[in-house]
């Protein structure tokens, strides 16, 4: 294996002579991590706890991943980057690095949700509104899952109706203000339409349908679609222009479109698409078989309800700004 410079340290890579090549498209120098800290890192708020951070300047994450993972990481990795590079464009997640550290396997992506560039916009109280307030993020798969990640800029919490947690399977009224709030964004997700331009809606829905038929080649399923939606009014074009575009994915996003009253912009990014469709799933399916719309299906049938939702979900009703 070869090795990387990290915060100070050489790490081992895997496959680097295939992730270098991402590496060299999007323009990452090899000191790119110099000042990350992996001593810092902490547990993440996934199913599994791994650990994760972001570098100082939120463009990258550090995550580790776990057996499965790694297997999976390690079998798709030269595909993988022939699909990146190709010229069709893809929405997947960048894998810039694979390593080890200690006897645990990380993965170094890209963050499709970068912080804008706040310090570009004028003071609140001359915009007339908390620019950092004015936007939802949404975790997003076409099924019962589909959540609110934050609301008007503040984190929504999940607060989910477990087995074991017996008063919620009463009623709402026995719900925390917290679950009201996570239900509550579970419904804005649904029914929440993203307002893009006629070309932005085609590239996002042609890349979705391209890395599909890639995951289910690979039988890979329970991928998310990642969306941060930002609105202005129309007459502080030019503010979104300075605060949001080209702040995503090397300059390529967000995408960024106008109404009659309104400034449209929004960043999108596949995420978490390594978990293959084995026997644990296979008996979930089976556990969950009085569920409807369900996350845990075969990669096909996954893959085909995904594409779709993800067509219908934006509607190509704004001018490109």
């Amino acid at each position: 294996m070869a090795t990387f410079k990290l915060g100070g340290e050489d790490v081992k890579t895997f496959n680097d002579e295939e992730f270098s090549k991402l590496r060299s498209k999007w323009g990452l120098a090899d000191d790119f991590l110099a000042s990350f800290d992996i001593t810092k890192m902490a547990a993440g708020g996934g199913k599994g706890g791994q650990l994760m951070a972001f570098t100082p300047d939120k463009l990258y994450l550090v995550k580790e991943v776990n057996e499965a993972d790694q297997a999976t990481i390690l079998k798709i990795a030269g595909a993988y980057v022939a699909h990146l590079l190709s010229d069709e464009g893809s929405l997947l997640a960048r894998f810039f690095l694979h390593f080890e550290r200690e006897g645990k396997n990380f993965i170094v992506m890209n963050n499709w949700l970068p912080p804008p560039r706040y310090d570009a916009a004028p003071p609140a109280a001359e915009l007339g509104f908390d620019i950092h307030r004015n936007y939802n993020q949404f975790d997003l798969k076409g099924c019962a899952d589909d959540k609110t990640l934050k609301a008007l800029g503040r984190d929504v919490d999940p607060v989910h109706k477990r087995i074991f947690n017996v008063p919620m399977w009463f009623g709402d009224f026995f719900w925390s203000k917290q679950r009201h709030r996570y239900y509550e964004g579970k419904l804005h997700a649904r029914e929440t339409s993203f307002h893009v331009a006629p070309a932005a809606k085609a590239e996002i829905a042609a890349r979705t349908k391209r890395d599909v038929a890639f995951l289910q080649e690979a039988g890979l399923m329970d991928y998310s679609l990642v969306v941060s939606y930002h609105a202005l009014p129309l007459a502080k074009l030019d503010v979104a222009r300075a605060v949001y575009s080209g702040t995503s994915d090397g300059g390529a996003q967000p995408y960024v479109g106008t109404n009659a009253k309104q400034v449209m912009v929004c960043y999108v990014g596949i995420i978490d698409y390594l978990q293959d469709w084995n026997w644990k799933k296979e008996v979930a399916q089976c556990i969950k078989f009085a569920e409807c719309n369900k996350a845990t299906v075969p990669p096909q049938a996954y893959g085909d309800r995904f594409a779709t939702f993800v067509s219908d979900k934006f509607v190509d009703d704004c001018a490109a700004a």
